[in-house]
């Protein structure tokens, strides 16, 4: 009985007729980054950062801070360090910790509650 293909074991091994050359493509993660910024969001968020830095002392005021321990909401997520540290993940990677904290509904509740903490002292 003649063997079948599978069982028949290794052949001889096959030489390749052309030298195929591979071309490594490697992804450039600034360049994707950079894909992603609009130019006109960034000159409004440098002109935002240049106006709250030179108008500090009309929205860093008693009534922030008043605003800030009224609201025990707040007040009790800042003497919490866990919030502290997702706090601080906000500022140095937004979008690492978007990802991370997206979908926790009491991270949400509490910037919710911060950016209305914030903004009443600048919009009234």
């Amino acid at each position: 009985m003649r063997k079948g293909f599978l069982s028949g074991g290794l052949s001889t091994p096959r030489q390749s007729k052309r030298d195929n050359k591979i071309t490594e493509i490697k992804a450039n993660p600034k360049a994707e980054e950079e894909k992603l910024k609009l130019k006109e969001v960034q000159e409004k968020m440098n002109e935002a950062s240049d106006f709250l830095d030179k108008n500090s002392n009309e929205w860093l005021n008693e009534s922030l801070l008043n605003n800030i321990q009224s609201n025990q909401k707040i007040l009790g997520k800042l003497n919490n360090p866990q919030f502290m540290a997702a706090f601080s993940e906000f500022q140095t990677n937004p979008q690492e910790a978007a990802k991370k904290y997206g979908n926790n509904q009491e991270m949400k509740e509490f910037y919710s509650g911060v950016f209305r903490t914030f903004r009443k002292p600048l919009y009234g």
